[in-house]
């Protein structure tokens, strides 16, 4: 399961901060996105924590934790307290952005190929892929347009879905220890992932 989340999260790395110039099409802004963070993790100039700060600050702009969370926990939102929902938010933030510092610490002069866009509307799809010693991993990004911005909602790193993922596996855990089982849950990954990036650090 972690490989798996370290995988989509080396692809969300190069999701952050799809927003630009309203003329830009949503593959022009994923390719924007793919050049600033590449810039980030290759500075000589920056350390570890400063790479960690820069990314996290960049993704913190682009994705609304609220409504993926909702999204994910579909009807268990709807029956959750204000104060479970917070903290619900407040835990996934902190998970995705301690999987992706996991995730950054794998990063190894990767490249990014642009693939094709389809766009219907406000709803797009950008696929590119990850190329690393002569293998190439797709990563396809769904965005939807608000206010002449493209926000990415959606990663999918070889077949699987980050939305779909989490639903799933959160789904089950409510269903079995409620949601505050979840929450407790959550909060020890949370609390694991901090300890093993500080330690690698």
């Amino acid at each position: 399961m972690f490989r798996l989340l370290k995988s989509l999260f080396l692809g969300l790395l190069f999701s952050a901060n799809l927003a630009a110039a309203a003329a830009e099409t949503p593959s022009e802004r994923v390719h924007q996105t793919v050049n600033d963070v590449l810039q980030i993790l290759q500075s000589p100039a920056l350390d570890a924590q400063q790479r960690r700060d820069q990314v996290r600050d960049v993704v913190r702009q682009r994705f609304d934790y609220e409504s993926m969370s909702q999204v994910i926990l579909a009807t268990n939102w709807r029956t959750a307290t204000p104060v479970q929902r917070e903290q619900f938010i407040t835990l996934f933030r902190e998970l995705l952005e301690q999987t992706y510092f996991s995730a950054m610490d794998t990063y190894n002069d990767q490249s990014v190929r642009m693939g094709r866009e389809r766009q219907k509307g406000k709803l797009a799809e950008v696929q590119t892929f990850i190329v690393s010693t002569g293998k190439e991993v797709p990563v396809s990004y769904k965005l939807r347009q608000l206010k002449d911005d493209w926000f990415a909602y959606d990663v999918t790193v070889d077949g699987v879905s980050l939305v779909s993922n989490y639903r799933t596996s959160f789904r089950n855990l409510v269903k079995e220890k409620g949601m505050d089982g979840l929450l407790t849950e959550l909060a020890e990954k949370v609390a694991t992932l901090k300890t093993k990036n500080k330690l690698a650090e």
